[in-house]
């Protein structure tokens, strides 16, 4: 995961990332070199919940070039 927080509060999911001018500009260049990856989970991410059995999330935040 890079520059991603996450918590559940209740039952509410709280994803944070950092989208500062800083943030972006030190961002990595993604595969195919259009866009910079600001933030991602990486893969998908499970969530604790007692509702259903799985639930998972999976964000990518891209800036383009």
């Amino acid at each position: 995961m890079h520059n991603v927080e996450w918590k559940v509060d209740g039952d509410k999911l709280i994803v944070t990332m950092d989208i500062s001018k800083q943030s972006i500009e030190e961002a990595s260049p993604s595969a195919s070199g259009k866009t910079y990856l600001v933030a991602s989970t990486g893969s998908a991410v499970q969530v604790p919940t007692k509702h259903v059995k799985s639930l998972t999330f999976a964000i990518n935040l891209m800036a383009k070039k």
